[in-house]
């Protein structure tokens, strides 16, 4: 009976702990989902011409993430951590493939767009998430591709839809910004299992700068579409 209730008092504190997160990181998912580059495109006010900075830049992103899934599955301590990320990794790799229609829609070869330069911080959050992976807990790593990967959801939704209605897309060429979100319930149950307690303060802080990183890929494509970058 005891152990019955420190049992549902640690699960108690954990949903705790997940809505203090989410409640803290609000303000900077609200601002990527509702950036000026997202709204734009989603309302049809983004000069179609200059879609191909976006498509390069999230070109450069994608391909960039491999060697953080590689190094998570590594960094994952059980079987079940590491068969998530071989997921993910396998799913990112999906996204590619649907992503290179998009870029030949637009006029690119896959080969032409990966060699247009970075933008300064536009590899912000791959890079961050690399570090994750080596050097913090996976705690820490589950909660910051957590709320990247919920973040992006909201992004995609609101781009395909700009795409579809205002760009002449055809659903073929922007499929990858269709693709069905992922189910955070095994994120979050792996992020449970592997939360220590006392660790929340470091998972808070993580998430936080992972989104802040995220952040930084919008502002700068839409810095650079306006003629702000560098």
């Amino acid at each position: 009976m005891t152990q019955n209730r420190g049992r549902n008092y640690f699960n108690a504190a954990m949903r705790d702990e997940l809505e203090d997160l989410r409640r803290a990181v609000e303000p900077l998912f609200e601002r990527i989902a509702r950036h000026p580059l997202v709204r734009e495109i989603a309302e049809g006010r983004f000069p179609r011409e200059r879609l191909r900075i976006l498509a390069e830049q999230e070109y450069h992103y994608t391909l960039h993430i491999d060697d953080y899934f590689a190094l998570s599955v590594l960094q994952m301590p059980d079987r079940e951590g590491k068969e998530f990320f071989i997921e993910m990794a396998h799913r990112e790799v999906g996204y590619l493939a649907q992503y290179r229609h998009f870029l030949r829609a637009l006029g690119l070869e896959p080969e032409v767009a990966v060699r247009a330069e970075p933008l300064p911080g536009v590899l912000a959050a791959p890079n961050f998430l690399v570090h994750v992976a080596v050097s913090r807990t996976p705690a820490e790593n589950l909660a910051a591709f957590l709320l990247i990967e919920e973040v992006w959801s909201e992004v995609c939704r609101a781009l395909h839809a700009g795409f579809r209605a205002h760009y002449g897309f055809t659903e073929s060429e922007v499929q990858c910004f269709a693709l069905p979100p992922l189910d955070p319930t095994r994120e979050v149950a792996l992020l449970r299992k592997y939360a220590a307690e006392g660790a929340w303060e470091a998972i808070r802080r993580t998430a936080r700068l992972a989104l802040e990183y995220e952040a930084m890929f919008f502002d700068a494509v839409h810095a650079e579409s306006r003629g702000e970058g560098g």
